[in-house]
């Protein structure tokens, strides 16, 4: 368990697992679903962490290769993003855009 970001990792690593592919057509869809998938504490808890991490000093390839190895991120988000921040953006976006419809 990734003690800096662990309900992060829990999202990355649980819903990005080597498998999203076969459950959902799209990243898209998997933030989707982990949104429908969990509590308001949890969003704001990953939220946070996202956010901490988008703002680290880490270089780009640090980024990415902390997501891949430490994080278990199986999401390639380099076939649609230009790299690991703009990704993780795009990410605390949707899930600040979904921050009011999470009823949970």
């Amino acid at each position: 368990m990734n003690k800096d970001y662990p309900e992060l990792q829990q999202f990355l690593a649980g819903y990005f697992n080597q498998d999203w592919m076969a459950d959902h057509q799209s990243a898209s869809e998997v933030i989707e679903f982990f949104i429908s998938d969990i509590s308001a504490d949890t969003l704001f808890k990953v939220q946070s962490e996202l956010n901490r991490l988008i703002t680290t000093q880490k270089t780009k390839q640090e980024l990415q290769d902390y997501l891949f190895t430490e994080i278990g991120c199986y999401y390639y988000y380099l076939n649609e993003w230009e790299d690991a921040r703009t990704w993780l953006r795009h990410v605390a976006s949707s899930l600040e855009i979904s921050k009011g419809s999470n009823k949970k």
